[in-house]
């Protein structure tokens, strides 16, 4: 890229977020994906998928007494 580019680059990103900044109906700051690992939605996603089943996993190794 060159001067030119990025100045017009730079422009653009300047007026897009002035103008999301300026929109009532849906602030810049509810802007979130939902799939984005520090929303709600994405930490259940982690509890459901990753955590609980290793939780379960180990106490149903410790029953079996293979783990103490």
């Amino acid at each position: 890229m060159d001067k030119e580019e990025k100045q017009k680059f730079s422009q653009a990103i300047e007026e897009n977020l002035l103008e999301s900044a300026r929109n009532d109906k849906y602030p810049l700051w509810r802007r979130s994906h939902w799939d984005e690992w520090g929303s709600p939605v994405g930490l259940t996603i982690a509890w459901a998928l990753f955590i609980i089943p290793i939780g379960i996993t180990l106490w149903l190794l410790h029953l079996a007494n293979i783990i103490h």
